[in-house]
């Protein structure tokens, strides 16, 4: 990938994201937002991504086009221009957000693999995915480090601009931010429209990108009757779509788990009250994603070096390890009226579950690469993508129904199972030496 489409993943990916540390700053506020809402409008946010990526999916070789990546990704200046519009104004409205979080979701629908040139060579090819998807990821970076920077920078346009005042404890990847801080959350909007506008006025993608492999309709049928086509979107899902998913929903997981104390007797649930003093979300949650970017290359070496399949089974086993040891944490956490005792053992927990989903991905895009043939490997790998990035959306989905019920360890139960399930898929079909699929 070369610098002009890594511009346009990177700032799209970084657009999207930004709702991972907005809806902290959001709860900060304390503008009667529950938790359950805010999941919510990150959860929107994916769906909202998927969606695009598979609209993307079916237009075919129009969506690979440049001048069509340079279009979508100009549209992004409309999410940013509401973004500020909407956070100029003194009251939010539930309604404008669940849109806003809507319209944000086209940046994520940018995060895909641009260009198949240097692809050829299998032996090499998880590599060379895993390092282009990195740059993805490079994106979530921007996004969660520089959000809530910008929020307590003085607002960029003077007077007109709306200013909002913390009731809870807040973070930034400097420190941790006391109630009574000011946010100017219209700044968020200002920058990255800002950044969107560099990556599209500079030369045009035509003269820097090859043109991307045709993908007739009848390619296209094709890909979605080959059975790998479908084995190997739930492998993604499994993988891509829990980094994903970890990514966007990890600062507000780490606010609804130590962000608040509860106190219990017998029980039953007496009081919450915010825990000012817990480690602050947006201080930590970038170094999640962090992880990811820094292994991916590593799985996508590890992958040509050992067999896709090896390494996603290797994967699979530690993803399903982990989400127990996480579900047993976070119920003790939540039961805890110190939560912040078990957070340096639930942070790490979580960079394990970056690093194996990250990996993973990594081996199942070489397995790609080498079962479908190269005039499929395109629209494949944009099949695969708007599918995982489902895990932006039922991830959120499902963490907001749990803090309703109370049961926030349910959620990693049923991620442990998924992931184990991945795993016996992988040892029926692509390991298991009689299988028609067998391909390690």
């Amino acid at each position: 990938m070369n610098k002009q489409s890594g511009l346009h993943v990177m700032s799209s990916t970084a657009v999207w994201m930004s709702w991972s540390a907005l809806v902290v700053l959001l709860y900060a506020l304390d503008l009667g937002f529950s938790f359950a809402q805010l999941f919510g409008l990150l959860a929107l946010s994916g769906f909202a991504a998927a969606a695009f990526q598979l609209v993307f999916f079916f237009l075919g070789d129009r969506a690979l086009q440049p001048s069509f990546i340079r279009l979508t990704s100009g549209l992004l200046i409309l999410p940013c221009v509401l973004m500020i519009g909407l956070f100029s104004q003194p009251n939010l409205d539930y309604t404008l957000l669940q849109l806003l979080a809507i319209a944000c979701g086209l940046g994520g629908a940018q995060l895909f693999l641009r260009s198949m040139h240097g692809l050829d060579d299998t032996q090499t090819s998880g590599w060379d995915l895993a390092v282009t998807a990195s740059v993805g990821g490079l994106g979530i970076l921007v996004a969660q480090i520089l959000t809530p920077l910008l929020a307590i920078v003085p607002n960029f346009l003077g007077a007109s601009v709306a200013t909002f005042t913390t009731d809870i404890s807040t973070g930034t990847v400097l420190g941790g931010l006391r109630p009574g801080a000011v946010l100017t959350l219209a700044n968020i909007g200002i920058f990255f429209a800002g950044l969107v506008l560099v990556a599209i006025i500079r030369r045009p993608l035509s003269q820097c990108e090859s043109t991307p492999l045709s993908t007739p309709t009848t390619t296209r049928r094709a890909l979605l009757r080959n059975p790998h086509t479908w084995l190997m979107t739930v492998l993604y899902i499994m993988s891509f779509g829990t980094f994903v998913g970890l990514a966007l929903s990890f600062p507000l997981v780490l606010k609804f788990i130590f962000g608040v104390s509860r106190h219990w007797q017998e029980g039953q649930l007496l009081a919450v009250l915010s825990n000012d003093y817990a480690p602050q979300a947006l201080t930590y949650a970038w170094l999640g994603p962090l992880i990811g970017v820094v292994v991916r290359p590593l799985g996508g070496w590890l992958a040509d070096q050992y067999g896709g399949a090896k390494v996603t089974l290797a994967c699979s086993v530690a993803l399903t390890l982990v989400s127990l040891a996480a579900a047993w944490v976070t119920r003790s956490a939540y039961l805890s009226s110190a939560p912040e005792a078990y957070f340096l053992l639930f942070l790490l927990i979580f960079f394990a579950l970056f690093a194996a989903a990250s990996i993973a991905s990594s081996a199942i895009c070489r397995s790609a690469s080498v079962l479908f043939p190269a005039h499929q490997l395109p629209s494949a790998l944009r099949w695969l993508s708007a599918c995982a990035i489902a895990g932006a959306g039922y991830m959120p989905l499902m963490w907001g129904v749990h803090s309703v019920t109370g049961t926030p360890d349910l959620a990693f139960i049923a991620f442990a199972g998924f992931y184990g399930l991945c795993g016996l898929l992988v040892v029926s079909v692509y390991l298991r030496r009689h299988s028609v699929y067998f391909n390690p």
